[in-house]
């Protein structure tokens, strides 16, 4: 990479970190209000069944423009704490497994309270157990809104006679029976069955309810991807068009900025001005539009809950760090409603739910359908997007027939992107050469018209003319480069399949090195590639031709240092590339120079 690519690179990063600190700023929080009351199955006095429009939306003309989703003000947590739940019997448990997960089913509100993910390990250490996602403080696909079918109400729970499944069932005195069914498919996914009966003798009106997405906490991670908050909630919204809206940076991004969740938007004071006491520990947002899926997700891993027939509405929930002296969300989650229903004398009403509770691969994400693999951390574009897929793709197929792991993986994609772009870097540096041998000339223009700027300019130009050289040659290998650079960035700072995937000393790809922990002064640790990065950035300055300007010289003299400081507390995986991109230019460069040294000496 010459001085042209590197000064473009600089200027990319200290605007990502000038954009981390604006996505900080946030508004002032608002009071908070009461959260809705359950409210339980009404019989209907009337025979008269409620009118369709008072349940179902207006169809819609799918060639409309599709209007941003109207999101209810952003409301504090009620402050008083609910009263304990005493059950009536002791909580009952039953666990579905299969080769992926052991997904424990409870009693106590039919909900989901513990997923273990046994293919990936919690730890790096070798005796790890699996990771495991403690669902207990909202379980997953759990009820809330209707009176007695609760979390704080028992349920009879059984394995179903078919199937990898369990079956859920309470029966109320207004004569209106629940059956559930949680079936445990392939790798991570499950189906969720309620049919709801109704014993009486009257119409009965199921009002709105919600179905829970449980808690997802934030992974701690040592790596420093400049601003980067891995916890989110996404959300697809029931419309012809709609995009996936990731309820984060104004509303695209990471969660610690949400506009409202926690402040966001102008004015108001920031939670960097706040003191931390002042600040709710949990707050919620109301999505007042039916949605067909919504999603809660950390680095790593995801919970999406997609009903079958579009919830009318979702609430959004995030939570900070009770303990933490600074200001962190450290837990979403989210709820869906879904609509009132009419039940005659002896009808059933069937819902079906698919809840996918497992890693961010993007593999299996693709066949969920309904866009849900947009989980994934890439970009809004959707042309960027295909290209973080495909190279995504190309890593893992090179990692399964290739041994050596993703570390080998990561090297061998360097090396066939490098190659791809060889013959533009190539052009590039002999362009360089070409400007650094009519850099005499250039210091005579400049000083013959240092008082005529655009003279001066018009000579240059006429200059580079009759040598046949473009000036702007230089930038085109980081103007082709960049979007991979920046699509490799964004695949390799978030994939599961890195996650404690090893490399020579390198322990985890996902994230620093972290060579003697605890006994470097003042950095706490030694992260030995992005010294090497350094290292093949100084050497490759030198070997880069130069404009011949002093000032620029000395401003790169200065890049290698930047670029250790940016990239010191990055994931491996990334530094690990741009070592490698680097090293493979400097080779680049060493045998263009032998070339041209046999060429001039062929014709002495």
């Amino acid at each position: 990479m010459n001085k042209q690519e590197i000064t473009i690179v600089v200027v990319l990063f200290l605007g990502l970190l000038g954009w981390g600190y604006y996505q900080r700023q946030q508004a002032a929080l608002r009071p908070p209000v009461p959260a809705p009351a359950e409210q339980p199955a009404t019989l209907v006095t009337n025979t008269v069944p409620p009118t369709a429009a008072a349940v179902t939306p207006p169809a819609e003309d799918p060639t409309a423009p599709v209007a941003p989703a109207p999101v209810a003000e952003v409301t504090a947590a009620p402050a008083p704490a609910p009263e304990p739940v005493k059950h009536a019997l002791p909580e009952q448990t039953l666990i579905l497994t299969n080769a992926a997960a052991n997904v424990t089913v409870s009693s106590w509100g039919g909900g989901i309270t513990r997923v273990e993910l046994t293919e990936f390990p919690e730890t790096v250490d070798a005796d790890s157990g699996p990771v495991v996602l403690d669902l207990s403080a909202h379980p997953a696909l759990s009820l809330s809104g209707l009176a007695g079918l609760s979390t704080a109400h028992d349920y009879e729970l059984a394995y179903a006679s078919e199937g990898n499944a369990v079956l859920l069932t309470r029966e109320l005195e207004t004569g209106l029976r629940l059956e559930r069914r949680l079936e445990l498919g392939e790798d991570y996914r499950l189906k969720l069955t309620d049919t709801f009966t109704n014993g009486s003798e009257a119409p009965m009106v199921l009002p709105e309810y919600a179905l829970a997405v449980g808690p997802m906490q934030a992974v701690r991670t040592k790596a420093n991807t400049r601003g980067q908050v891995y916890l989110g909630l996404d959300t697809l919204a029931d419309q012809g068009g709609a995009k996936v809206q990731r309820w984060g940076r104004k509303g695209q991004g990471t969660l610690q900025s949400i506009p409202g969740l926690f402040g966001g938007g102008s004015g108001g004071c920031s939670r960097n001005r706040m003191p931390i006491d002042l600040m709710p520990k949990r707050v919620e947002q109301q999505v007042a539009t039916p949605q067909s899926w919504v999603a809660a997700k950390n680095k790593f891993f995801v919970q999406i809950l997609a009903p079958e027939e579009p919830a009318v509405s979702c609430t959004l929930y995030a939570s900070r760090d009770p303990e933490a002296q600074r200001f962190a969300v450290n837990t979403v989650s989210a709820d869906v409603k879904l609509g009132t229903k009419l039940v005659g004398p002896g009808e059933r009403v069937v819902r079906e739910a698919a809840y996918y509770v497992g890693p961010k691969k993007f593999n299996i994400l693709k066949t969920l359908g309904a866009r849900q693999d947009e989980v994934m951390l890439y970009a809004w574009w959707q042309w960027f997007r295909w290209l973080c897929r495909g190279l995504l793709a190309t890593l893992n197929g090179i990692q399964a027939v290739i041994p050596g792991g993703y570390g080998m993986a990561i090297i061998l994609l360097t090396l066939i992107v490098r190659t791809l772009f060889w013959p533009i870097t190539h052009k590039s540096t002999q362009s360089m050469k070409e400007m650094q041998k009519v850099q005499p000339l250039v210091k005579e223009i400049r000083e013959k018209y240092k008082d005529k700027p655009q003279k001066m300019n018009k000579e240059v130009m006429a200059l580079y003319k009759e040598h046949k050289i473009n000036p702007m040659a230089g930038c085109l290998p980081i103007a082709v480069q960049m979007p991979v650079f920046i699509a490799l960035f964004t695949v390799l700072r978030s994939a599961v399949e890195l996650r404690y995937a090893s490399f020579l000393w390198i322990v985890d790809l996902s994230e620093p090195e972290g060579l003697f922990a605890g006994a470097v002064p003042f950095i706490g640790s030694l992260n030995f590639l992005p010294l090497v990065m350094a290292g093949t950035m100084f050497w490759q300055q030198k070997l880069t031709p130069s404009g011949g300007d002093p000032q620029q010289q000395k401003m790169m003299m200065f890049m290698p240092f930047m670029m250790l400081f940016l990239f010191y507390s990055m994931p491996s995986a990334l530094v690990l590339y741009w070592s490698v991109s680097q090293g493979v230019s400097i080779a680049q460069m060493l045998h263009s120079r032998r070339l041209t040294t046999k060429k001039e000496a062929a014709h002495a």
